[in-house]
């Protein structure tokens, strides 16, 4: 039985994966506190990503809680025009507020890269179209950025929710700093909240804000994800992709901070060098990669996608802000933050 299923959903992934490597669109993938994994396949679209394997938690394995509510606010502001972050110096490249808003339909695209919004620091976004499939949406869609996403109140939405034929629909904009999608090394930022609308606690959609390669058919060497997880847990972790076999090291928020709440306000750094891909939550190391680290230009997806269950949830993910850094001084990838910060 085990591996009927296991078979059925490495073939439903490779389904995925050939159409989007046929449009050109495929994309990257997950690890845990430095322990090298086996994984299959990956998500995001392409120019962008595709579809990316990750280990996830089975649905509904455990009885759903009850959620406090969300008070307070993002732990820090938004990075100025530097930022130190372990022990590099990262320049601003692209930041944005979102004080600039942008009701439901104004990120609507019928084809990937299209330029549907500009932020209030003029920082371009993309993303996929409307009727895209995701990684696990089989031969529906997975993605409708027309009535998922929105900008208002100083946040961008994801409206995570069923589209009109029932099936489950998120959205992956990408930002394109100083206006190019890609660059090689680098920090990437966000605040962000989980806001679940009912007791599943957004089962239905997995998160994975990724780094994802110029050629998608690199993915299994280049991914690198964070924060993700399927938006029903506590907990959430960075992922980092390498050797081009599915090997992955995965780094868990919860195996540093126990109490870790994902519907809390939390700030999300990925910092990228020569050698290394580090990890932190509200400033605080979660871990570090060094194993054969990715050198080639990559992009960022904001991706929130369905998971594949279909229990009609509905919610939002909330982004205060997002700022995305490039090395100022030269990374050094022995020297390691072992401070936390």
């Amino acid at each position: 039985m085990a591996l009927a299923v296991a078979g059925c959903f490495l073939l439903r992934r490779l389904w995925v994966g050939l159409v989007l490597a046929a449009a050109g669109l495929l994309g990257g993938a997950p690890a845990v506190s430095g322990v090298a994994q086996a994984t299959s396949v990956s998500h995001r679209l392409a120019p962008r990503p595709a579809t990316h394997g990750r280990v996830r938690r089975a649905a509904h394995s455990k009885p759903a809680r009850a959620r406090r509510p969300t008070i307070g606010q993002c732990p820090s502001p938004v990075p100025g025009a530097t930022e130190f972050i372990g022990h590099q110096t990262y320049a601003l490249e692209g930041m944005d507020t979102f004080t600039k808003a942008a009701p439901l339909g104004s990120f609507a695209q019928t084809q990937a890269n299209h330029i549907v919004y500009t932020g209030d620091h003029g920082m371009h976004w993309t993303g996929y179209p409307d009727g895209w499939p995701s990684t696990y949406s089989g031969h529906v869609e997975g993605y409708q950025p027309s009535t998922v996403l929105s900008v208002h109140n100083g946040m961008l939405d994801f409206h995570l929710h069923n589209d009109t034929h029932g099936n489950p629909v998120g959205a992956d904009p990408s930002p394109l700093p100083g206006g190019n999608r890609y660059q090689t090394y680098g920090a990437w930022s966000l605040c962000e909240r989980v806001a679940p609308a009912d007791y599943h606690n957004l089962a239905d959609f997995h998160q994975a804000t990724l780094l994802w390669p110029v050629d998608a058919r690199n993915w299994l060497s280049a991914e690198s994800d964070f924060p993700e997880q399927d938006l029903d847990t506590l907990d959430f972790a960075g992922y980092s992709h390498y050797g081009g076999s599915g090997a992955q090291q995965v780094f868990d928020i919860q195996a540093v901070t126990a109490k870790f709440d994902s519907i809390q306000w939390h700030v999300y750094t990925q910092v990228w060098g020569p050698g290394f891909r580090s990890y932190y939550v509200d400033g605080h190391l979660v871990g570090t990669s060094t194993r054969q680290v990715w050198s080639g230009p990559e992009r960022w997806q904001l991706q929130v996608e369905p998971t594949g269950i279909n229990d009609g949830d509905s919610g939002h993910v909330y982004v205060k802000w997002v700022w995305i850094g490039t090395t100022l001084e030269p990374p050094n990838a022995h020297v390691l933050d072992t401070a936390g910060r």
